[in-house]
């Protein structure tokens, strides 16, 4: 119990790191990404999931009840025998086949909390990969478009002011007021700016949205090599994780307060290769899960844990 204790208090505090203080964790990254990152971000990406199969299978004892996932294992393996032993006996095919289904979800049960309980700090993880490894620059010369979605306190998006970076010159803005959509009931959804323009130098080149006495900036990197690379800089980012729009909002751009004029701002940026993968969140994500899957599995046996 003292061991279970502490594990769950680890990953409890991990979690608390990432969300409340992210600079610590990006720090921590960062390190990784100074040691490995001149092999590539797929290298890195699968030396960090190595690691964190190995964690996960050490941590796995100790938030789950081995001898109850034993127990269940064998009464599972018990049943599946029987219904082959006696399979020309259908009374008894049936009572193992339900023996069997129920001792399945029995053994899923067996295993919801300890994922549940370890999937919380990978989460973390995974988040930073994405932060460093998901996206990459635009392009100068190439057309960029910003979406500025704000809060239900501006009623006219023509009032903001869009202020350039040095050189660069505002190629349109569309103004979209607050509107429904065509839900039963309708929603009412928030107004909306939308910024294009050509940048024509390198360089990070900060957008500036002025309303009411508040700005907001938004860093736009433009064939740079930033350490990390935020689509969207936002006010609410539960609810964006929650919406599954960006999960990587606390550790690229600040956090904006949540009275803020300014609900999202979002720079639509390419999703960089990983190696043979399409690259993106998605492909940092199964490539974790496989690797850190394939190492966890494989050292199950040697380390004597029941998963």
């Amino acid at each position: 119990m003292k061991q279970r204790i502490i594990v769950i208090g680890i990953c409890a505090i991990l979690v608390a790191v990432g969300m409340l203080a992210p600079t610590v964790m990006n720090a921590i990254f960062d390190v990784f990404d100074l040691a490995f990152g001149w092999a590539g971000p797929f290298a890195v990406v699968t030396i960090v999931s190595g690691l964190v199969g190995v964690l996960f299978i050490l941590a796995f004892p100790h938030v789950s009840s081995q001898k109850g996932i034993k127990s269940v294992k064998s009464k599972i393996s018990y049943n599946l025998v029987s219904i082959r032993l006696f399979q020309d006996d259908l009374p008894t095919v049936m009572r193992s086949l339900g023996a069997t289904l129920t001792w399945n979800f029995t053994y899923l049960g067996l295993n919801l909390l300890p994922m549940v309980v370890l999937a919380a700090p990978f989460m973390i993880v995974w988040f930073q990969l994405n932060a460093l490894y998901a996206y990459q620059p635009v392009h100068a010369g190439s057309e960029q478009m910003v979406v500025v979605e704000l809060s239900e306190s501006v009623a006219d998006p023509s009032e903001v002011v869009v202020t350039m970076p040095d050189g660069e010159v505002l190629g349109s803005r569309v103004n979209l007021g607050k509107r429904y959509n065509t839900e039963d009931p309708p929603v009412q959804q928030a107004a909306t700016l939308l910024v294009r323009y050509i940048p024509s130098t390198e360089g990070s080149q900060a957008l500036t949205f002025s309303y009411a006495g508040e700005s907001v900036t938004k860093t736009v990197e433009v064939d740079t090599d930033p350490r990390r690379l935020a689509r969207i800089r936002t006010s609410d980012p539960l609810g964006g994780f929650v919406a599954a729009v960006d999960p990587i909002v606390y550790f690229g751009d600040p956090v904006l307060p949540s009275s803020s004029f300014v609900r999202n701002v979002t720079v639509n940026y390419a999703v960089a290769p990983l190696w043979f993968m399409a690259g993106g969140e998605m492909s940092i994500m199964i490539w974790f899960v496989v690797v850190s899957m394939i190492v966890g599995f494989g050292l199950k046996g040697p380390l004597g844990v029941e998963i």
